[in-house]
């Protein structure tokens, strides 16, 4: 699943990935229990449970490229996102009307390269690779700005 950041009618979408992971991801796993952590913490989780990443999968998956310092600093800020919410259809995609461009982290261990490619694909969007991680806008926001440069350009 991907959603996208758009300046409006005739912007570029930029795409933003989600945790639906895919084959090969560390989110593609039969019990979602080992991998996140429920708020409240009753079994079965509803709906409405907050969704938290348990520390293994944070720091190993999730915050790669990291430092050690700033990996535990984000998982211990990690803001909740309710179980409902990772089901929920994100509505008519930008990318069906309006240019996209798609950033793929080549070592990103929640959606491996290939599921980012097949998301661009499918949504037409002019792809670049980087070598980074899921957090690829932290650990190198140069090649973020450099994309971000060339959609709006491309867009004038």
């Amino acid at each position: 699943m991907t959603s996208g950041v758009t300046g409006g009618e005739g912007a570029p979408s930029i795409p933003l990935r989600s945790l639906s992971g895919g084959p090969g991801s560390a989110l593609s796993v039969s019990d979602p229990t080992t991998i996140f952590g429920f708020v409240p913490a009753t079994l079965p989780p509803t709906a409405t449970s907050d969704v938290y990443l348990k520390k293994t999968t944070f720091l190993t998956s999730f915050a790669t490229g990291l430092s050690k310092h700033t990996a535990a600093a984000l998982r211990a800020t990690q803001r909740p996102v309710t179980l409902g919410a990772l089901n929920e259809p994100s509505g008519i995609p930008a990318w069906d009307t309006i240019p996209s461009w798609y950033l793929i982290g080549t070592q990103d261990k929640v959606i491996p390269a290939s599921a980012q490619r097949a998301m661009a694909v499918k949504a037409g969007s002019t792809t670049e690779r980087f070598k980074a991680g899921h957090l690829g806008l932290i650990t190198d926001p140069g090649a973020v700005v450099r994309v971000i440069t060339d959609a709006a350009l491309a867009t004038r």
